[in-house]
């Protein structure tokens, strides 16, 4: 009850209370792109982003919770459609790097791959995705 407290103020005031929150928004925005890109995402999907979250944020216990908090609300946003599509996410990841081109770095593909996964027709989503990713990546890294 009180970690979930916790997490709910943090999220709520992640401007305030987290450190770099912008950097991990765009992170959490990619990792739910992904993920948001199956028809139906499971809980397999984020045991496998919790893994992620560790090996990017080590034993920082709160940035790895409130990563997996708003990349669940992003999910949850496209896939009720509230004032949030896919192609949306999408535009809004392109526009963070064209603003912030470091952010071009903060995207691991050896992360990204490990959460494709489903059925065909997702995985087929999740890969136009990753690559529509991994375009953007290259731009923007090579523009210096």
């Amino acid at each position: 009850m009180l970690i979930g407290m916790k997490l709910k103020l943090l999220s709520f005031f992640r401007e305030f209370f987290v450190y770099h929150h912008r950097s991990l928004e765009f992170r959490a925005k990619v990792f739910a792109a992904i993920i948001a890109a199956k028809l139906d995402p499971d809980e397999d999907d984020f045991i496998i982003l919790y893994e992620i979250s560790k090996e990017i944020y080590d034993n920082d216990e709160d940035r790895k919770a409130v990563l997996i908090q708003i990349t669940k609300e992003y999910i949850s946003k496209v896939k009720c459609k509230d004032h949030l599509t896919l192609d949306a996410l999408l535009l809004s990841i392109d526009q963070s790097m064209k603003s912030h081109k470091r952010y071009a770095s903060k995207i691991d593909f050896s992360h990204l791959r490990r959460l494709i996964n489903g059925e065909e027709e997702e995985t087929l989503i999740q890969q136009r995705v990753y690559d529509f990713l991994l375009y953007e990546v290259k731009q923007y890294s090579s523009i210096g």
